[in-house]
């Protein structure tokens, strides 16, 4: 196990939209979440963290205790808190407790950020991403992030990647005592085979 990397997966649970195309308040109406929560996921070793993961995901599936809840059609291709098995979950829960993780989660208030934020919800995702990494970048002298969003345009993706480096860069300058020479690879999930690579003298 590298000691001088860690990776960095990156999700969120609601989404960053506040207003709709026409101007109207989505979150008070009740269509969009009150809270955008991003949660931030820390390894040293992904490709044990992957393989820890698929055996745990094999037991499951082959648990006698299990098969009078899942159907010849399930295959658990993915575990995700909001649909599966009550079952499922609990026992994905207590997994979580023997990995070697970390795990940092930030809680938005949407409707208490700044309102250019919330007329932009791209930013808005961009700048607490930037909030809840800023930080965690500077533990290890490699960081690889991971996010989860499916962008699908390029300069979406982009976006992103430049407001998490303009909240980090302002943190480091109030920080200065921050280790600054890291070197940070941004992967998405539309072009994860796409390296970006930003050090402190060239953000982008």
């Amino acid at each position: 196990m590298q000691t001088d990397i860690q990776y960095i997966f990156l999700d969120e649970s609601g989404k960053p939209e506040v207003f709709s195309a026409k101007g109207k308040n989505l979150v008070k109406q009740g269509i969009a979440t009150k809270f955008l929560v991003i949660s931030a996921l820390r390894a040293n070793d992904q490709l044990t963290l992957q393989q820890q993961v698929t055996d745990f995901r094999s037991q499951l599936l082959k648990a006698t205790k299990f098969t009078n809840i899942f159907s010849s059609a399930y295959t658990l291709d993915s575990f995700h808190a909001q649909t599966d098995y009550p079952e499922v979950k609990e026992k994905f829960y207590q997994f979580i407790n023997t990995l070697d993780i970390k795990i940092d989660v930030l809680v938005v208030e949407k409707l208490k950020c700044y309102e250019q934020l919330q007329r932009n919800p791209g930013r808005l995702y961009g700048v607490m991403a930037g909030q809840l990494l800023k930080n965690l970048v500077h533990q290890k002298p490699n960081t690889e992030i991971i996010f989860s969003r499916k962008d699908s345009k390029l300069r979406l993706r982009q976006e992103l990647e430049i407001e998490v480096e303009r909240v980090r860069l302002e943190y480091l300058q109030l920080h200065p005592s921050l280790q600054s020479n890291v070197n940070l690879y941004y992967y998405h999930n539309q072009d994860i085979c796409n390296k970006k690579y930003f050090t402190r003298s060239n953000p982008l």
